[in-house]
């Protein structure tokens, strides 16, 4: 057996040559760590450190991988510093058991492996960490967790990540850092397997290969209206207690493969061919969890008389074998989701964070806030962000703090002070136009260089002296705000379910009873139960939407017949009579007048004319000076108009409908009583496909404005804001709101308040020429 002292020094003349070569790096892991101790001790998100023991073994633990609940979008460490917070579900025998935390992950090459790290926690405990240092492919960290660490449910996992660049020492370059954990190969490795046998079991349900939760309704026969409206109470319900914003549905009468999860509905009218089949016979009756064919998915099963019994089992459930899980679950607080109305102040503590000293040079902090579905945005009052913090001597003069609010600067505070400074509570006004009805996101950033970022050696960095601390007592303050539902909103949809939450009662119309529509449907309707955070009031019809009957619709569309639901540009549906094949494709017309007529108005003759001055209108070289003047005003107005509502060019232009895999178009009812939100594409699959894209957690959170489209071949979302918008809930008619409400309409609609002012000036100084002249001159004589 070769001498192991002997094999040390080896592999370190290895390495020392290697790294002449500028290949240390990869060779670290590869060469070097299997020969040494595998023990570290590192600083961790708490004062006291503990032994990390790293296994090498790649054992019988990674069938038993309980995944972490977050999906996908959550496990990106960026910048020099930062959190991430993941959460796994044990039982009793699993805590008993211990374990290991598997984080496999890759960095960016950027990253310097000298520094970098990542520190661990566990349920407020900390667990050590490793060194970030696997820039050329995955690599998996294997840490030991004993059972003292753990607990029965759900167990919170915190990372903080902390790195600097290898030679650029600038702000940018910050951007450039990111350390990405791997979701499929990620999670708590339990020696003992998770058994499906009651609710909280079915938080270990691992992901498909797509990364999306798996629930497939099995019906025993073609799905009609009565078995999906006795199944969504269920399967919102369990989607609810999932708390997972990657959630697919499909629905066939056989169960699913791979991981996931089956919900059974099994009625007394029919069910029980289903049950016999599936080996369920001896299900009880109410609401059931089962095992599954396979170890890695799970059968919720339903077996009820009716649909009263379905509502009796599933409140059952939420009060009692469910009711741990939401409280720690979707209506957990911590979670980086601030809820607020007019009036709450909140802290950043209350969105889970912990105050953490900064030593690099920028700081970045965010969450959410989420604004009433109801709210108007526009410049008649501003969110307060009430800053506590400090700043520490020596910083340059071009330090500031950013503050972003979806994703665009909004307001910047300097750091004057160059000997330090601290704040207490600190107002920085948030212009509230900023802000949209639902979720919004919130990004602090703390630009913080010094003169010796110029030298950029990073050998002498010194993090022990820091340069910003922000916290956790800052906090948002939110003024009396104007309410009245505005649509069409899609970004009201995306963050709150407006129009279809509080209760409402509403249709959910899929004009086909495929497998593949009614999965759409149900996916979309799981994904705006889990935004609203409450079961939908919804009736499921197959079909066509019925007009009269004043409630609001969410139509599901592949009928050739439903073409020119929610075309961009248009107010409602086209009348019958416009349905299918119009004259101008019955005559073929001229093809100059063809692209102008297909964007119309629904008005023949109209969109005649329209066409034909659009096709003989004059070039910009021939326009008069005075025609050149107004197309100028006319475009500094609209720029200026999206400047005031924080929108890039971008903004202005229309998706492109041409090839869109689908549409997502809000508008009101033919009969001007409801609104219809409308789902539609060229073929069932196409609607299958492009909900699934639809509810993935980055293309969720960013729809807004009135019309939306996903691309066949990019898969890109693509949106155009609402051309005209209509008043559909207006509540709140109380003398203050209707002040708000009207500062806001004059702050969207500023050229009016401004000829208003300018009538106002013109009336009194023609009163002035009117009653002067008649009072005379007075004389002293």
């Amino acid at each position: 057996m070769a001498n192991p002292t002997l094999l040390k020094t080896l592999a370190l003349v290895f390495l020392v040559a290697s790294a002449s070569a500028g290949r240390a790096e990869g060779l670290v892991a590869d060469a070097v760590k299997p020969l040494l101790d595998g023990t570290v001790l590192t600083s961790g998100l708490l004062p006291h450190s503990v032994e990390t023991k790293k296994i090498a073994s790649e054992g019988a633990a990674a069938e038993n991988l309980v995944p972490f609940e977050q999906s996908a979008e959550a496990y990106t460490l960026s910048g020099e510093d930062d959190v991430a917070t993941f959460t796994f579900q044990l039982n009793g025998p699993q805590v008993a058991a211990g374990g290991t935390l598997n984080l496999a992950y890759v960095n960016a090459v950027s990253v310097l492996p000298d520094t970098a790290k990542v520190d661990i926690e566990v349920n407020g405990r900390d667990l050590g960490g490793f060194p970030i240092a696997s820039p050329n492919g995955v690599k998996t960290e294997k840490v030991a967790v004993v059972s003292e660490f753990l607990r029965a449910g759900r167990n919170v996992v915190r990372l903080r990540a902390r790195q600097h660049h290898r030679v650029d020492c600038s702000l940018d370059a910050t951007y450039e850092l990111w350390t990405k954990l791997d979701p499929a190969a990620s999670g708590f490795a339990s020696p003992v397997s998770t058994d499906f046998a009651d609710f909280d079991s079915l938080l270990a349900v691992r992901r498909t290969a797509e990364q999306r939760t798996d629930i497939r309704v099995v019906l025993p026969a073609l799905p009609d209206a009565e078995a999906l409206n006795e199944a969504a109470p269920v399967l919102q319900a369990l989607v609810l207690f999932l708390n997972r914003d990657d959630v697919t549905v499909s629905v066939a009468d056989r169960p699913g493969t791979g991981p996931g999860i089956d919900l059974v509905m099994a009625m007394d009218r029919n069910g029980s061919a289903t049950l016999a089949k599936l080996g369920l016979a001896g299900a009880p009756r109410g609401l059931s969890v089962q095992a599954g064919a396979s170890a890695e998915r799970a059968r919720v099963v339903m077996r009820a008389a009716n649909a009263g019994d379905i509502r009796a089992a599933v409140l059952a459930a939420v009060k009692g074998s469910m009711a741990d899980g939401l409280k720690t679950g979707i209506f957990g607080t911590g979670r980086d989701v601030l809820a607020v109305d007019a009036g709450d102040r909140r802290t950043l503590k209350d969105a889970g964070y912990e105050t953490r000293v900064f030593s690099g040079r920028l700081s970045r902090t965010d969450f959410s806030v989420e604004m009433p579905a109801d709210f108007y945005p526009a410049e008649y009052a501003t969110l307060d962000l009430r800053l506590s913090a400090a700043t520490s001597p020596g910083l340059d003069q071009t330090a500031q703090l950013l503050v972003r609010v979806n994703d665009r600067v909004v307001k910047s505070y300097p750091f004057r002070n160059r000997t330090g400074e601290q704040f207490d509570g600190k107002r920085i006004e948030l212009p509230l136009r900023a802000f949209r009805p639902g979720v919004n996101r919130i990004e602090l950033l703390a630009e913080l260089p010094m003169a010796a970022d110029a030298a950029c050696r990073p050998e002498e960095r010194d993090d022990r002296k820091p340069r910003f601390i922000l916290l956790d007592t800052t906090a948002i303050e939110v003024p009396a705000l104007a309410r009245v539902g505005r649509l069409p909103d899609l970004s009201a949809l995306a963050g709150k379910a407006y129009p279809y939450g509080g209760g409402k009662a509403f249709d959910l119309v899929i004009d086909r009873a495929d497998s593949q529509s009614v999965g759409a449907g149900l996916t979309l309707l799981s994904r705006l139960a889990r935004s609203a955070r409450t079961p939908l009031n919804a009736r499921i019809e197959i079909g066509l939407p019925a007009q009269g009957t004043g409630r609001d619709a969410l139509v599901i569309s592949s009928r050739n017949d439903f073409a020119e639901l929610g075309a961009a540009g248009k107010s409602a549906f086209p009348a019958e009579a416009d349905i299918g094949a119009s004259v101008a494709d019955l005559l073929k017309p001229d093809p100059v007048l063809t692209a102008s007529v297909s964007a119309g108005t629904g008005d023949e003759t109209a969109d005649l004319l329209q066409a034909f001055h659009n096709s003989t209108a004059a070039q910009q070289e021939d326009l008069s000076f005075g025609a050149r003047a107004q197309l100028w005003l006319a475009a500094a107005s609209n720029g200026f108009g999206r400047w005031l509502s924080y929108e890039g060019e971008d903004a202005a232009q229309a998706p492109h409908g041409e090839g869109a895999l689908m549409t997502l178009s809000q508008m009101r009812s033919p009969d001007g009583l409801s609104t219809w939100t409308i789902v539609k594409a060229g073929s069932p699959r196409d609607v299958d496909a492009g909900v699934q894209r639809l509810v993935a957690p980055a293309v969720w959170r960013d729809l807004q404005g009135g019309t939306a489209t996903i691309e066949t071949a990019s898969l890109a979302l693509s949106s155009l804001p609402a051309a005209e918008r209509y008043i559909a809930d207006f509540a709140d008619r109380s003398p203050g709101n209707l002040r708000r409400v009207a500062a806001a309409w004059f702050s969207d609609n500023f050229q009016i308040y401004v000829l208003l002012v300018l009538a106002c000036l013109g009336a009194f100084a023609a009163w002035l020429g009117v009653t002067v002249p008649k009072r005379g001159v007075r004389s002293d004589r």
